[in-house]
C-alpha cells in the first residue's frame, strides 16, 4: 500500500534553483521509495503543503505532471523528460501522461471490453438481415430468393477477451506506479505476464480497426506503456520498478512559461532579432559571435497610443521565498539587462518607442501579505527596482530602461495557465511604468 500523498510530496529543499523537480521512485513496493518535489515558489514551504486537503494536493500533483509533460516547455521527445536510469537519460523515457490517462479512462469507464459490433460476410453468428439485403446480391433458386453469403455478427471471443486482459495489465501497471495520485491501489495480481510482441500486435490490430477517438487514444496510451516496459526489461524479463520523471533545472521551464504569457511581437518579427552579439577580432582568424538572449520581448501600445517595448528576463531566483535581498538578481544581471535595452534602442529602429526593463521572479502569493496595489493576473506584484550608478536613472533625461522593475508571479497560477494573456500583459505594463 502506498504512503499517504502528503508524505510523498515536498518543496525544493536547498532553494538553489538547480534541484530536481518531478517524481522519483526506487521501486519499493510499499511506496516508501516515492518522492514528488515541487518547484520553487509553488508552495510557501512544506508546512503549507501539509495543510492542504488531499484533493487539492492531488490537483497540484497532476498540474505538475501536466507542465513537465508539455514538450513546448521541455523540448524533449515523446513528451517524456527523463529516464529510468539517471546514468543514461535516453535509455527509457517514462510516459507519464500515458500512465495518467490510462487511469483516468479506467475511473470513467472501467475495464475495456469490445463495444463495437463487427460484421463480416460469411461469418458464423447471428445474421443481420438488414445489412445482408442492402449489401449483398441474392440468387434465384427454384423461384426462391437465396442469400448465399449473409452478413453476420463476427464472433472473435479470444481476441475480445485478450484486449480486455491487456487493458487490465495496463491498469494494474499504472496503478502500481502512479495510482497513489488518484487514491487507486493495484487490484491483486496482474492477470497476464508481460509479452511485448503479443501486446503490441494486438493493440496495433485494434487501432487499425477502431474509429472511436476515445478508444484510439486509450490504445495509443497502452502502446506507449508497452514500449516503455519493453525498453526497461531486466535480464530476468521482469518489468522496471524504478523510474523518475522530471527536470534537474526548472529554470528553463519557468522562462518558457513566462515567455508564453508575455511574449508579444509584430507579425513576421522573431525574438532572435533582438539578440545582441559580441565577438573577438583576432589576427588571421575568424571571430565567432557570442549571442546574448533576452528571455521575452513584449510589444505594447499605451492608452495614449505610444508604442512600447518591454525587455523581460525571467529569473528563477529564490527572493520570493526567502525575502532576502541577497537572493535578488545581481550586478551582472542588471548590467546585461540594460545592455539588452540599449541594443533594442540602437539597432531595432524603434524610434519613438518607450523601452522598459523587467525582471520576473517566482513567489507564492499566499505567503505574502496583500499588496496595496493589487493585480488580478497571476498574483502579479511589484517587488522593487534595480539601477546602476553608471546610468543616472534619476536624471530628467534618463531612459525608462535604466530602472529595471522587479515583478513577482505566483508559481502555481503560472503553471495552471501559461498561454498568451493580453490582460496579464496590460497589468505588467502598468506595474512596470509605475516604477520608472
Amino acid at each position: 500500500m502506498h504512503k499517504p500523498l502528503h508524505d510523498i510530496c515536498s518543496c525544493v529543499g536547498k532553494l538553489n534553483g538547480n534541484e530536481f523537480v518531478g517524481i522519483r521512485c526506487d521501486g519499493n513496493p510499499d511506496g516508501c521509495g516515492l518522492a514528488i518535489t515541487f518547484p520553487l515558489g509553488y508552495f510557501a514551504n512544506d508546512g503549507a503543503l501539509r495543510d492542504l486537503h488531499e484533493e487539492e494536493l492531488r490537483e497540484c500533483v497532476v498540474n505538475l505532471f501536466d507542465v513537465l509533460s508539455d514538450p513546448r516547455l521541455t523540448g524533449l521527445r515523446d513528451s517524456s523528460l527523463d529516464s529510468l536510469d539517471a546514468q543514461n537519460p535516453e535509455e527509457c523515457s517514462f510516459p507519464m501522461q500515458a500512465y495518467l490517462q490510462i487511469l483516468r479512462d479506467f475511473m470513467d469507464r472501467g475495464y475495456y471490453c469490445e463495444r463495437e459490433i463487427q460484421y463480416k460476410q460469411g461469418a458464423n453468428g447471428k445474421i443481420n438481415w438488414d445489412r445482408t439485403i442492402k449489401q449483398t446480391r441474392p440468387v434465384l433458386c427454384d423461384e426462391n430468393v437465396v442469400y448465399l453469403n449473409p452478413i453476420a455478427r463476427k464472433l472473435n471471443l479470444n481476441e475480445d477477451e485478450l484486449i480486455t486482459l491487456i487493458h487490465k495489465f495496463c491498469v494494474h501497471e499504472a496503478a502500481s506506479k502512479v495510482g497513489f495520485i488518484f487514491g487507486i491501489e493495484p487490484d491483486g495480481e496482474n492477470p497476464l505476464d508481460f509479452d511485448a510482441e503479443m501486446f503490441r500486435g494486438t493493440l496495433l490490430q485494434k487501432l487499425s480497426r477502431t474509429f472511436n477517438d476515445r478508444d484510439s487514444m486509450l490504445f495509443r496510451n497502452m502502446l506507449s506503456m508497452v514500449e516503455f516496459l519493453e525498453k526497461g526489461l531486466a535480464e530476468d524479463f521482469s518489468t522496471p520498478k524504478d523510474f523518475y520523471f522530471g527536470v534537474d533545472n526548472f529554470e528553463g521551464v519557468w522562462e518558457k512559461m513566462v515567455d508564453g504569457i508575455f511574449g508579444n511581437l509584430l507579425d513576421g518579427e522573431t525574438k532572435e532579432s533582438f539578440n545582441p552579439h559580441c565577438s573577438w577580432s583576432l589576427p588571421g582568424e575568424e571571430s565567432p559571435y557570442n549571442t546574448m538572449r533576452p528571455d521575452t520581448i513584449m510589444r505594447s501600445v499605451s492608452e495614449t497610443g505610444e508604442n512600447e517595448v518591454f525587455v523581460v528576463d525571467a529569473k528563477y531566483y529564490k527572493y520570493g521565498v526567502t525575502r532576502n535581498k541577497r537572493d535578488l538578481p545581481t550586478s551582472d544581471s542588471i548590467c546585461k539587462q540594460i545592455a539588452y535595452a540599449e541594443y533594442v534602442e540602437v539597432n531595432k529602429h524603434v524610434d519613438g518607442c518607450h523601452i522598459y526593463n523587467v525582471f520576473v521572479m517566482p513567489y507564492c502569493e499566499k505567503s505574502w501579505p496583500a499588496p496595496d496595489d493589487t493585480a488580478e493576473s497571476f498574483g502579479m506584484r511589484f517587488a522593487g527596482s534595480a539601477t546602476c550608478d553608471w546610468k543616472n536613472s534619476d536624471n530628467a533625461n534618463a531612459k525608462p530602461y535604466y530602472r529595471i522593475a522587479g515583478i513577482m508571479l505566483d508559481v502555481k497560477s503560472v503553471m495552471r495557465s501559461y498561454g498568451k494573456n493580453a490582460s496579464a500583459q496590460k497589468e505588467l505594463a502598468r506595474l512596470v511604468k509605475g516604477c520608472v
